[in-house]
């Protein structure tokens, strides 16, 4: 390896973690692999197509950018935008052959016509608010929208959704009540003969602690990534991390005692000790408010982190670290012989959630994809998630 910081993200541990979700599931629903912001930052082309080759039957992202990334990879099984469309971007969208949200009325005639001028059907999926107040469409006027697309020729209603606010907190109240409200359309559209034939609810926690979320699809994320937001180890899931992040050793200095360290001086060293300098800081994506209570992992021993994280550097105290040399690798994310620091550690200490973490992780960083792939059916092409007849 000759980056200077990089991550590697362990393919054997997501194909793990789509076989935990699939064993824990059954047979069905289908399982849509969330990859929307770059895949959580570990890479949305390899880590998509390496969980469909392990069994996804669609992904889903944020917006027609992170779709014709995924299009242009040669990646050809079913996409769904979840997020909320532009105007401008309809013509790509149907020209690619991605699914589209619609969260409100205003695009159906666009839609409706580009699909036309291109002799195609555009597949809509529905989103109804039941609850988050963020995005998609009210209750009260779900199933009215929904018969405006259902007329519409070259739009079909493929799917409805809603998304969960209170799975990851068990706060089983709120999500009975989001259920209830999103069964009650539910109801109503299969009355008048148009439930569609994809029905999503569930998100990570709740394919695992909401049963009656899961319906025909379930949309896991972090999940796949052996990330957990406080539920899953409570719950004794044996999801593996796919993260780990390192760095290399480019400057070591022996200081005597009272010697102060980075910006301010905010350090000052106890004792005769040896500062490690490592090319990684905020710029990277690591947190600046680890500074001074972070720690890594040099030679398989926990090295605290010393004075402030700054935008390019970090140092570290080495001096309880026999053989410490210059290029020695350093774990800030991961493994390192019998110790481990996990993401969600980190987010715990700078007070977020352990996506946002991987979220930061700069893009310009080199990603290194190690275990195999698991071989299994070829993805599938957007024609396989027909509609029911």
């Amino acid at each position: 390896m000759n980056a200077r910081t990089w991550v590697e993200i362990d393919l054997a541990a997501a194909a793990h973690n789509v076989s935990l979700v699939r064993r824990f599931l059954g047979q069905d629903p289908q399982i849509m692999a969330v990859v929307k912001a770059d895949a959580y930052g570990l890479g949305a082309v390899p880590v998509g197509r390496h969980l469909l080759d392990c069994g996804c039957s669609s992904l889903a992202v944020n917006d027609i950018g992170e779709a014709v990334a995924l299009r242009d990879a040669g990646i050809t099984a079913p996409i769904l935008i979840l997020g909320v469309p532009l105007a401008e971007e309809i013509p790509e969208i149907v020209a690619r052959r991605v699914t589209v949200t619609l969260h409100s009325a205003e695009l159906i005639d666009a839609l409706d016509e580009e699909a036309r001028r291109r002799r195609r059907v555009q597949r809509i999926h529905l989103k109804i608010d039941t609850g988050l107040t963020r995005l998609g469409v009210p209750v009260e006027e779900a199933f009215v929208l929904a018969c405006a697309i259902a007329r519409r020729p070259h739009l079909a209603l493929e799917g409805v959704y809603t998304h969960l606010t209170s799975a990851v907190s068990g706060n089983a109240d709120v999500t009975r009540g989001q259920l209830g409200r999103f069964n009650r359309v539910l109801a109503a559209l299969a009355r008048a003969g148009l439930r569609p034939p994809i029905v999503h609810a569930a998100n990570s926690a709740g394919l695992f602690a909401v049963p009656e979320s899961r319906y025909d699809l379930v949309r896991p994320g972090i999940a796949l990534y052996g990330m957990d937001p406080g539920l899953f180890a409570l719950m004794g899931l044996d999801l593996r991390p796919t993260l780990t992040m390192r760095t290399r050793i480019v400057h070591l200095r022996a200081v005597p005692a009272g010697t102060a360290v980075g910006y301010e001086g905010t350090h000052r060293t106890s004792t005769e000790t040896v500062i490690a300098t490592c090319p990684i800081g905020y710029d990277d994506g690591y947190p600046w408010p680890l500074s001074n209570r972070g720690t890594v992992l040099v030679r398989g021993r926990r090295a605290p982190l010393v004075g402030r994280v700054s935008m390019n550097y970090v140092t570290l105290d080495v001096g309880g670290v026999p053989g410490v040399g210059l290029g020695d690798e350093v774990t800030l994310i991961g493994r390192d012989a019998a110790e481990e620091i996990r993401v969600e550690h980190l987010a715990k200490l700078v007070g977020t959630i352990p996506y946002e973490l991987t979220c930061r992780i700069g893009r310009h960083l080199k990603r290194v994809y190690i275990g195999s792939l698991k071989p299994s059916a070829p993805s599938r092409t957007p024609e396989a998630l027909s509609l029911k007849p």
